[in-house]
């Protein structure tokens, strides 16, 4: 930014990537000084950013509302960066800030809504301006919009003023190292100077923190439950966490620090140096943790409270991947695709566009590495469970290694990035502290998922298929000539996830009431019970179409080459019924693993 930006055009530095910085990323990892430099570059970004949303408001008429010009921002923020630089630049890459700038753009483009006025979103510019004036010591008198009679101030707290109409204003000053709201009526603020760490007051919200130690290096996180930025797409409005809560964060946080510092110091401390908030979700499946994390959130990430520390260094490392990952890919162009879902991405139950896949095999390749460290620190009594990890995400992360591989649509410096990801791959795979009964488990839960995968997203050519049918009803062989399926999204399609608990429940995984209850099939096939092929059959005649069962029925029967197409079954008994002929599943799958067309 500079003083007279608003008529010249905006210089920024050109960001060259050291090699050695590349490499250590593609391999997964990344230290301090990588992440140093990725913040950088971030920073270029923002600044950017915030230039094209001044100059959209400036040229959209009556965008602000009842707010004052754009031109005031623009004076106050240059001034901010003027005074104190660093301190402008850690506001300005707080992640709701790169949150906000990136929904306020879309909704200026019309590919986003918001539950509110425009100007409610792109007044949100005055609160930042307000938190600049106060962290750099410049005085300040602005108007601030209200949302639902609450106005947030990043890095800060909440301010309420109840009596407010929903989409209202409030006056906001910053004077003498304070920042009042509603100066002339509430006087909300925070309780001291710069605001207090988790401090609340009357009529206000203070932003929590989470605290714990990277090798000595103190680390400090804003855990956020109120601003509304804190999603990844709508605002969001605050759910304030209890005292309890509050205290199962911090304790487990802590805890995961510990763990990641014991098994990954150099991971735990870029983590240090890149990691700014964590923001509260509610899971979506009682069982599960739910995460996620943006581009336009660098050092962020959302995530529901994970049940135990080394689940929460999972997450932690999980989110991080992605992050460094979206900040190369704004530096460098990886791959030209059409954006088609058309990938199997194994810990996915929907197919993935080719970034998807990138994406996620990128934050797998951190987790295998995460269960690979951590297998000679683990607790004897969890040891089996992380050797399963570790099994289960080496493969999942090699067939999707494998899978970007075949697709042409990566660049040249895609191509080398996944070499370099490749090349963590045999290391593990030459690993010998994984106990063969739990590789077969792994193995199982990796067939089973792309088995289910396969039955509810791919359809085979419609001519095959009635090929076959044909066939089967005639009693003929086989026809070894079936084209390939094509990928036909069917997200409605019922996913339990029931044989994945009886798995783990058998590695000693605690049952804590809230996995999905499996059926009598499900416990056989688990049990390496031969009366599970019946059973799944049984279940087909009450319901033909279940994905489920169809999956437990190639799985129990175990023919690999049904296993390579298993949705041809379900294809066939469908087209089969439809047109009157009556099959029992069990002989359409054992006719078509009998010949050479699976």
């Amino acid at each position: 930014m500079q003083q007279d930006g608003r008529s010249a055009r905006a210089h920024a530095a050109h960001h060259v990537i050291p090699l050695a910085h590349l490499d250590d990323l593609a391999a997964g990892r990344g230290g301090p000084e990588t992440v140093r430099f990725l913040r950088s570059t971030e920073y270029s970004r923002r600044l950017l950013l915030l230039r094209a949303l001044l100059d959209a408001i400036a040229a959209t008429p009556g965008a602000l509302g009842p707010l004052p010009p754009v031109d005031t921002a623009w004076d106050t923020l240059t001034v901010a960066q003027q005074r104190a630089p660093e301190d402008f630049g850690e506001l300005l890459l707080h992640p709701q800030i790169g949150v906000w700038l990136g929904h306020s753009l879309r909704r200026l483009r019309l590919t986003a809504w918001g539950d509110g006025p425009l100007w409610t979103d792109l007044g949100h510019l005055y609160a930042v301006c307000a938190v600049a004036a106060l962290r750099t010591g410049l005085p300040l008198r602005t108007t601030v919009p209200l949302r639902d009679g609450a106005a947030m101030f990043p890095t800060l707290g909440l301010a309420r003023l109840p009596d407010r109409p929903r989409w209202g204003t409030a006056d906001a000053v910053v004077e003498a190292g304070r920042l009042k709201v509603d100066p002339h009526g509430a006087r909300v603020g925070p309780p001291e100077p710069l605001g207090t760490p988790d401090g609340d007051a009357p009529g206000w919200q203070g932003l929590r923190t989470l605290r714990a130690d990277a090798a000595g290096r103190p680390v400090t996180v804003w855990l956020d439950d109120i601003d509304p930025y804190r999603e990844l797409s709508e605002p969001l409005p605050p759910q304030r966490l209890g005292k309890d809560e509050l205290a199962r964060w911090q304790e487990r946080f802590g805890l995961a620090l510990d763990l990641l510092v014991a098994s990954d110091p150099s991971t735990a401390a870029a983590m240090a140096e890149g990691l700014r908030t964590v923001a509260e979700v509610r899971p979506t499946r009682p069982w599960t943790v739910s995460s996620a994390s943006s581009g336009d959130a660098f050092g962020g990430l959302l995530s529901s409270l994970p049940p135990d520390p080394a689940t929460f260094a999972v997450t932690l490392v999980h989110e991080f991947q992605h992050t460094k990952l979206g900040a190369l890919i704004h530096l460098l162009t990886l791959e030209q695709d059409s954006g088609t879902e058309r990938h199997y991405a194994p810990w996915r139950n929907d197919p993935r566009p080719l970034r998807g896949l990138l994406q996620g095999a990128y934050a797998f390749l951190g987790i295998t590495d995460f269960w690979s460290r951590y297998l000679d620190h683990a607790p004897q009594d969890e040891r089996p469970r992380v050797e399963f990890e570790f099994a289960l995400r080496r493969r999942q992360t090699q067939e999707a290694v494998h899978t970007l591989g075949a697709d042409p649509a990566l660049t040249a410096h895609g191509r080398r990035f996944l070499r370099g990801m490749a090349a963590r791959l045999p290391a593990w795979w030459s690993d010998d502290r994984i106990r063969p009964d739990i590789v077969a488990l792994a193995e199982f839960a990796a067939t089973d998922h792309r088995t289910g995968w396969r039955v509810r997203h791919l359809a085979p050519a419609p001519d095959d298929v009635r090929a076959l049918a044909r066939a089967f009803a005639a009693g003929a062989a086989v026809d070894a000539h079936v084209a390939a399926s094509t990928v036909v999204p069917d997200l409605a399609a019922p996913w339990s996830q029931a044989r994945n608990g009886l798995v783990r429940q058998r590695l000693g995984v605690p049952d804590t009431g809230d996995w999905p209850v499996p059926s009598a099939a499900d416990r056989a096939l688990v049990a390496g019970d031969p009366d599970a092929f019946d059973a799944y059959a049984r279940l087909l005649a009450g319901d033909p179409e279940d994905p489920e069962a169809w999956t437990g029925l190639v799985l129990a029967l175990a023919a690999r080459p049904l296993l390579h197409r298993p949705e041809l079954p379900r294809a066939v008994h469908r087209e089969l019924r439809m047109a009157g002929t009556a099959a029992d599943p069990r002989d359409v799958a054992l006719w078509l693993a009998a010949g050479t067309a699976a």
